[in-house]
């Protein structure tokens, strides 16, 4: 879902709403992530907008951020940033369907019963790590005060 984010959409946004901040999901494209005044997951995103002095922001994450963001930030606006692009059916469809399946009653029950296992073939498993483990290397590296453009460098290469 991520990924249907779009810097050309993304500053057009920004140039109607010339004060707002970005603030960007570590998974969108690397052109997004490079327009962004914080990257980060979904704690940081919202630690961003309540530490930062602005009431304006634009949101390149899950749509269903924005209730939390503005439920824990009364008085700031929040902003649902484009998808899809010129040529797209939508532009605002920032949804992930899967994302909204999960919950505590569904995790309590996996963990539970066990359903919902999956099994991955071991070498597929250690390719698999290789986009997670970039992840968690890119929020580690904001923690540690590195520019977003200095980690989204590698990101791109398998």
């Amino acid at each position: 879902m991520h990924d249907e984010f779009k810097a050309l959409e993304l500053e057009l946004l920004m140039k109607e709403h010339p004060k707002a901040k970005v603030l960007v999901h570590p998974e969108s494209p690397a052109d997004v992530i490079a327009l962004a005044d914080a990257v980060g997951s979904t704690s940081a995103i919202l630690n961003a907008a309540r530490g930062m002095d602005a009431s304006e922001f634009i949101v390149a994450t899950d749509t269903g951020m924005l209730h939390k963001l503005r439920t824990l930030n009364p008085g700031k606006t929040f902003i649902e940033a484009p998808t899809a692009g010129n040529g797209g059916t939508c532009k605002s469809c920032a949804h992930c369907p899967w994302m909204a399946m999960n919950g505590l009653v569904e995790l309590a029950n996996a963990l539970e019963t066990g359903a919902g296992e999956i099994h991955v073939d071991p070498a597929l498993g250690v390719r698999a790590r290789v986009p997670i483990d970039r992840m968690l290397a890119f929020t580690a590296g904001l923690k540690n005060g590195q520019a977003p453009g200095s980690l989204v460098a590698g990101i791109g290469a398998a």
